[in-house]
């Protein structure tokens, strides 16, 4: 990975974005395959449910995996060409829908992501900053073959970097 692993936050005309860019020591194929793979996902982020083609819905469970649950993020496929790209639609019981745009290219012997979430108020940028700092720790944990953390300790970790100053 890079050695500054933050997310920047920036205000906007269609609200805040936060934006990440981390490299990780694996293929484009490999990277995109622990973004989209069911299985791969549930080890880092939480269950995913659905269809990730273009037109299709998807429910990541984030908290217990149960359909529907409060801890749930649903929303449409907006884009989707492996492996390369995914754009998705992100609700979140009690937030606004928002977007989220991911990206992955080669980067001499590894990948880079690129993560984008935006249409967000800026305190919801800086509390995403923090859960996606945590989340894209998490996946390079997964995908370096150690242990994943929990989400909880690499939030609490993180989230200090994204409180205004």
């Amino acid at each position: 990975m890079t050695s500054d692993t933050r997310g920047v936050v920036t205000p906007g005309d269609d609200g805040a974005t936060v934006r990440f860019e981390r490299r990780y020591a694996t293929s484009v194929e490999d990277l995109w395959d622990a973004l989209t793979d069911r299985d791969r996902v549930g080890r880092w982020l939480g269950p995913l449910y659905g269809d990730l083609r273009a037109g299709g819905r998807y429910e990541l469970r984030m908290g217990d995996d149960l359909p529907g649950g409060d801890q749930n993020a649903v929303g449409d496929v907006l884009e989707c060409d492996p492996p390369f790209r995914l754009a998705v639609s992100w609700a979140f019981p009690g937030e606004v829908v928002t977007r989220i745009e991911v990206e992955v290219r080669a980067d001499g012997d590894g990948a880079v992501l690129l993560l984008t979430h935006g249409g967000l108020t800026e305190p919801a940028a800086r509390g995403y900053g923090g859960g996606w700092h945590a989340s894209l720790d998490l996946l390079g944990d997964a995908l370096a073959g150690r242990p994943v953390r929990t989400w909880q300790d690499a939030f609490d970790a993180a989230l200090p970097l994204y409180r205004e100053r």
